[in-house]
């Protein structure tokens, strides 16, 4: 197989040339900025630390319930909710009757939390920051910025404001989902994609393998933000030396990728590729607009990738148990 019908196969397989509120959240042990004193100020916060912690879950487990009363049993009198794509709910009451409205609707969706710091203000407030990921029963998930202000009052940690904003890396976490192993088959090939992060989350890697009938190709690809820009980003290497990169945007329920990949013979690869998520665990990739130096190629069919669900290991029967302790 040669430079061409390789990178055309990568194409085809579509892992070469790119890749309800609050159901289940994160702990809460997000690191402490950088600063003199740092490590002497968690360690005398560690409890209200805890408390925090505790105080988010309990509010966690409520919403999940769907349980506006005790949801909003954790929140202060004077709480302000400010949502990305609507006006601000200010009060207490106000918020529980949003809360129950919500539920009324039976909407459900999965939010995952991955805090980036949490900061004391004063004795009694403290600052909360990260990325918020909400996966909707039917949609695309769809991730933002959030902050969370809590207070303490009559000794016990409260909410007092939530805001949520986009954030131009919120397009790069919603790609998440693709971290892991996943397999595709066409034909008389098969693609090995194993996506990971890399860096501080800042960008996606994947480490490519094809195996044809006679050899077997390997490649690397990079997905991240372009810091001039702010748009979504594709940098894909071969093991032969070619190498490539595009744009990627999110149209819907779809992401299209757009890329032109330089091949080691000297010619170009361009496509247009669109993966749509059907699951947790499938979505499908079409190379639509395929052309070597100019010349098209016909479109092809969509393919399934299936994630390659990971066994878990066991320790023998006879295994002594060891006791570990509780979660610090």
């Amino acid at each position: 197989m040669n430079t061409r019908m390789k990178l055309l196969a990568l194409a085809a397989l579509g892992l070469g040339v790119a890749l309800g509120y609050l159901a289940a959240v994160a702990p809460l042990t997000a690191p402490v900025s950088a600063q003199p004193g740092a490590a002497a100020a968690k360690e005398d916060r560690a409890a209200d630390r805890a408390a925090i912690r505790d105080a988010m879950r309990k509010f966690a487990a409520a919403f999940q319930k769907g349980d506006a009363e005790a949801a909003a049993a954790f929140l202060t009198s004077g709480a302000e909710l400010v949502p990305d794509d609507g006006p601000p709910v200010r009060g207490r009451e106000a918020i529980r009757k949003a809360f129950a409205e919500h539920f009324a609707k039976k909407r459900r969706a999965k939010i995952t939390l991955e805090p980036e710091s949490l900061r004391f203000l004063s004795r009694d407030t403290a600052l909360e920051e990260g990325h918020m990921k909400v996966t909707p029963e039917k949609g695309a998930p769809a991730s933002n910025r959030y902050s969370v202000l809590y207070a303490r009052e009559d000794g016990k940690w409260l909410l007092a404001a939530v805001r949520e904003w986009e954030s131009e890396q919120a397009q790069l976490r919603d790609l998440g989902w693709l971290i892991g192993k996943w397999s595709a088959k066409r034909k008389n090939a098969e693609v090995e994609t194993v996506y990971e992060w890399f860096g501080n989350k800042a960008f996606i890697r994947g480490q490519i393998t094809i195996r044809g009938k006679d050899r077997t190709f390997r490649g690397m690809q990079m997905i991240g933000i372009d810091p001039q820009t702010g748009d979504l980003r594709t940098w894909t290497f071969e093991n032969d030396g070619g190498f490539g990169e595009g744009t990627c945007v999110r149209e819907g329920k779809k992401w299209v990728f757009e890329s032109a990949t330089a091949l080691s013979d000297g010619g170009v690869l361009t496509a247009r590729n669109i993966l749509v998520q059907a699951d947790a665990d499938t979505f499908t990739w079409q190379p639509v607009n395929l052309a070597i130096d100019g010349e098209q190629v016909k479109a092809l069919a969509p393919v399934k990738v299936s994630r390659v669900k990971v066994k878990k290991s066991h320790p023998p029967a006879f295994a002594p148990r060891t006791s570990t302790g509780g979660p610090n």
